[in-house]
């Protein structure tokens, strides 16, 4: 007896021992999820850790530490300037401390004139005593508003109808249960304010509510999903393998998995962010299609006339090689996503090979024993997929192959033409729900509000003061004006332009004063009144540093795409390198950039793990089947799935999100289980001495149906996930589906095909 026959004896033999090791280990990960466990929903879980700016964004954050705080937007017809708007916006002011932590509000209503308008008008803010304002009053602080830039570029739209304010906050720690509270009073003053004003329309967007957007939406589909896939997946397996107790032990089986995995990380106290929170849905579909070959040739075996013991022996015997190969491919697929250097890609790759992983264990522990605990009162019926599979063997067998053959070789072509029609694009919008008041607010901001991206820079003097140097203050001045002249900033807020107003002024707005000042103590006269400003207004941005050796300079671009953004960043850093003296230092201050260079980066570094997974599973294949041939054969029907769906894409969408690139090292994984059943019994059909043909039936005959019922699992499983709350998590799931379903037609369709004109073609060599 072989080794491997050995195994399988003693899997079947002892199964109450390897059942109740089982339950012990399931025990024990379950513990681990009585450890506390986090969910990451910051912006770490989407950046690229290797992005370069990383380090210089992080540098800067440490000297411009920024208050949390949370955005407001009214918006009103025609204008937000009537009794409404002004009222709603007033509420906000008075009752921004009902925010847990609140410690100011900065609105269109403390909004500072500068100076030429304080000595037009006579008084230093937008608004005068709001109680007391009239129509006549409302059209003067209309055309004074709408005619300042500084309020047009950042907190008021064009026409006046869409106006932001801000609510700073200093919650006590930066624990996670802290922040969801602080978003949960923000959402409660938001509806508040809405029922008392239901003329002006209320958004609050930004601050915590991206965290609690996300923790809410992770849990409603941990409670709505997986109820759902737990339902539909039992009654679908009912009418596949016609027996509702073998379709709740395969669901077993899955959530066992799917706890361990989850159980996993909360004993290595890996964070769950927005996209692996999703891993483990996955891993219980996968863990369905390890379980489904050894219930459905179990069945197989006992309609054949066979007793339980025989039956499952054959079963754990003709499974137990292939679907560990599938499990080791699996795993490689997903593995490969660790090249990747954001965190929310490489995490969700790591606990669905976790949990694949232990889907074999229990498969192999568990599941013999639970099966062989039912009782069998009658012989089962067919397999509800046995018509489908009759159908398949007819048309494989006829002479409608070669066209079908033919068939698919001319889609094979046609979709790689089409590949190139994919261009890679990736928005931020993308992560939100279109429902939502963000993504709503934010293509406002795009349309409405000059200039939805900002980014930040900081210029370093490299001395302490060095901020009050005029030669320093030159070379800044200098990049302002530049920027000022670029199409693609819509403005720039730069120190240099608040002391050359201030100087100004000094001189009674004598315009030829509006210049820099070149005395170093009238510089800091003016820098100590700038702190006076920000110490009576708490919400005056922060422009230089604690030590005074570095400033903070602004730009506003015009609604930019991300190689717009790319490109506008790219003549920045080229003119500093050509124009700025060599002792001063320019860094990144803010993620907008990184932001728009995660196509380049997650597709060089996605790519990198498909290359790396390919060559991996390639290899595998050839050792696991142990021919190099049909290792090589079974590389086809894998990735041309891919191609395939991709091809199609391209022809109807055209865009590609970097994350759904996720897809090519995770399908070939995923949709290599078929090829390795049906390869697996055909080259065990070829040993016994039977020809092609016979070697095609038997292994339709003995794979056919469970990789049928695994794909249909599979891809209704993971189609399901696109009911999910996270965009994100929906185009993939969208995309998946019909790459496994693609899969099983090229693997029962076209691969006998090949096998038999290839074994023809080697059969005749081999003669000759």
């Amino acid at each position: 007896m072989t080794p491997y026959q050995n195994a399988v004896d003693t899997l079947v033999e002892r199964k109450f021992l390897f059942f109740f090791l089982a339950l012990a280990v399931f025990s024990l990960n379950g513990a681990g999820l009585l450890q506390d466990r986090e969910f990451d929903a910051s912006d770490r879980a989407v950046l690229a850790e290797s992005d370069p700016y990383k380090a210089e964004i992080e540098e800067t954050q440490a000297d411009y530490p920024s208050t949390p705080n949370v955005t407001f937007v009214f918006e009103a017809k025609p204008d937000i300037f009537t009794e409404d708007g002004i009222r709603a916006i007033q509420a906000l002011s008075q009752r921004f401390g009902e925010i847990d932590a609140a410690v100011s509000a900065g609105t269109i209503l403390n909004h500072r004139l500068n100076p030429v308008d304080q000595a037009k008008y006579g008084r230093d803010f937008l608004f005068p005593d709001p109680s007391t304002l009239d129509e006549k009053d409302f059209q003067q602080i209309r055309e004074i508003a709408l005619a300042d830039e500084n309020l047009t570029g950042l907190g008021l739209s064009e026409v006046g109808d869409l106006s932001t304010a801000s609510v700073r906050y200093l919650p006590q720690n930066d624990e996670q249960e802290t922040r969801l509270t602080i978003a949960r009073s923000i959402i409660t003053l938001r509806d508040s304010l809405r029922n008392d004003h239901p003329n002006v329309d209320v958004y609050a967007i930004f601050g915590p509510l991206w965290e609690l957007e996300r923790y809410e939406g992770a849990q409603q589909d941990n409670r709505i999903l997986r109820p759902i896939i737990a339902i539909l997946g039992i009654l679908f397996l009912y009418f596949c393998l016609r027996s509702i107790l073998y379709s709740v032990a395969l669901f077993v089986i899955a959530a066992a998995s799917s706890i361990s995995a989850t159980a996993t990380f909360a004993w290595l106290q890996i964070p769950f962010n927005s996209i692996s929170n999703f891993g483990p849905l996955v891993v219980t579909v996968v863990a369905l299609a390890h379980g489904v070959h050894v219930v459905s040739v179990f069945v197989q075996e006992l309609s054949q006339g066979r007793s339980k013991i025989q039956a499952m022996k054959e079963s754990v015997r003709v499974n137990l090689q292939p679907v560990a190969l599938a499990t080791v491919t699996t795993m490689m697929g997903f593995l490969s996503l660790n090249y990747c250097s954001s965190p929310g890609i490489y995490e969700f790759g790591n606990v669905i090979a976790v949990g694949v992983a232990w889907a074999f264990f229990f498969t192999f522990a568990l599941l013999p024993a639970l099966i062989l605990l039912f009782p069998v009162s009658r012989i089962p019926k067919p397999l509800g997929t046995q018509r489908f599979i009759s159908a398949i063997q007819g048309l494989v067998a006829s002479k409608s192959r070669v066209a079908l053959f033919w068939g698919f070789i001319a889609l094979i072509l046609a979709t790689l033409t089409l590949l190139p029609l994919n261009k890679l694009d990736f928005d931020r919008l993308s992560f939100i729900d279109e429902d939502s008041d963000v993504h709503y607010i934010l293509t406002a901001a795009r349309e409405r509000i000059n200039g939805g991206t900002v980014l930040s820079f900081v210029i370093e003097s490299g001395e302490y003061y060095g901020i009050t140097d005029p030669a320093f203050l030159q070379n800044v001045d200098r990049f302002s004006k530049w920027l000022e002249t670029l199409p693609e900033a819509t403005f720039v807020g730069s120190y240099t332009d608040y002391l050359k107003s201030r100087n100004k002024a000094e001189h009674d707005d004598d315009e030829a004063w509006n210049i820099l000042p070149t005395d170093r103590l009238q510089i800091i006269d003016y820098l100590v009144g700038y702190q006076l400003i920000q110490e009576i207004d708490s919400n005056f941005p922060r422009i230089f540093n604690a030590d005074y050796s570095s400033v903070r300079l602004v730009i506003g671009a015009a609604n930019p795409s991300n190689e717009e953004l790319l490109a506008f960043n790219r003549k920045i850093d080229a003119w500093i390198e050509e124009n700025l003296d060599d002792g001063y230092r320019v860094l990144h201050a803010d993620n907008s950039v990184r932001f728009a260079r995660q196509d380049s980066i997650i597709t060089r570094e996605l790519m990198q793990g498909f290359l790396l997974s390919f060559v991996l599973i390639t290899i595998t294949m050839i050792l696991g089947l142990k021919s190099l041939r049909y290792g090589l054969l079974s590389i086809m029907p894998n990735v041309f799935p891919v191609t395939i769906v991709f091809g199609f894409w391209g022809l109807f969408v055209g865009t590609l999100s970097p994350y759904t690139l996720m897809l090519f090292a995770i399908s070939l994984g995923l949709v290599v289980d078929d090829s390795v059943h049906v390869l697996s019994k055909y080259i065990s059909a070829r040993k016994t001495g039977e020809n092609p043909e016979k070697a095609i039936a038997y292994s339709i005959d003995r794979a056919g149906s469970a990789i049928t019922i695994t794909t249909a699992t599979l891809a209704a499983g993971i189609y399901l996930l696109t009911l999910s709350s996270s965009p994100l998590l929906s185009n993939v799931a969208s995309l998946i589906s019909p790459i496994v379903i693609t899969a099983l037609f090229l693997d029962i369709l076209w691969l006998p095909e090949v096998l038999r004109r290839f074994d023809g073609w080697w059969d005749r060599r081999h003669r000759a």
